[in-house]
């Protein structure tokens, strides 16, 4: 008996359709729970998808690179690797770039992009470009979200800083909390409302 090439094809799909996103759960998951704390300044307002729900548009504040003379011919939309380092302001910073994977520390893989508002890089600032950093959105589980809403609009009057914090493992990074004041998002969320 033959086998039946159309069924093994058949299963092969069925396998690859559940394989692509168990293994993005795995990578996410094991960032959660080996990866080291990151914390960034970010800015963080309150849109709505309707969708997914409510959520926090997380924007880190950080987002410009400087090029070494080495690497000034990379443009925008290309990949590289920055690494994060912790400032004296206990926050992380973003540090060198490099087309490399880095063999230690605390490391993102981003895209560059011209500064915003900019359509090209003139040519003295050939060296300085923006990053796009891959996390941005914080959801927020919808009984909640008035709270959380009312939280966030009284804390951050007065330009106080939202910490945004991150699990960042081989290059991957989940965003795990928002902090403000040092009182975490997810704490407030599990106080009864008021």
């Amino acid at each position: 008996m033959k086998p039946d090439f159309r069924l093994l094809a058949f299963g092969a799909a069925c396998v690859a359709q559940w394989a692509a996103p168990l293994a993005s759960i795995y990578v996410r998951e094991d960032a959660i729970q080996r990866g080291a704390v990151v914390r960034v300044a970010v800015s963080a307002p309150d849109p709505f998808d309707p969708l997914r729900g409510r959520y926090l548009q997380v924007r880190p504040l950080e987002s410009e690179v400087v090029l070494d003379p080495e690497l000034a011919h990379l443009t925008s939309g290309q990949k590289v690797w920055v690494q994060l380092q912790k400032g004296p302001d206990e926050l992380h910073h973003l540090g060198k770039v490099t087309t490399q994977k880095p063999v230690s520390g605390d490391y993102l893989l981003m895209t560059l992009r011209l500064p915003r508002g900019r359509s090209s890089a003139p040519a003295d600032s050939a060296s300085r470009l923006s990053v796009d950093w891959p996390v941005d959105r914080f959801f927020v589980n919808e009984k909640s979200a008035p709270q959380a809403d009312d939280w966030l609009r009284e804390k951050t009057r007065g330009g106080r800083t939202i910490v945004a914090e991150l699990r960042v493992l081989n290059g991957t990074a989940v965003l795990t909390d928002i902090a403000v004041d040092g009182r975490s998002f997810r704490d407030v969320l599990k106080q009864p409302a008021q």
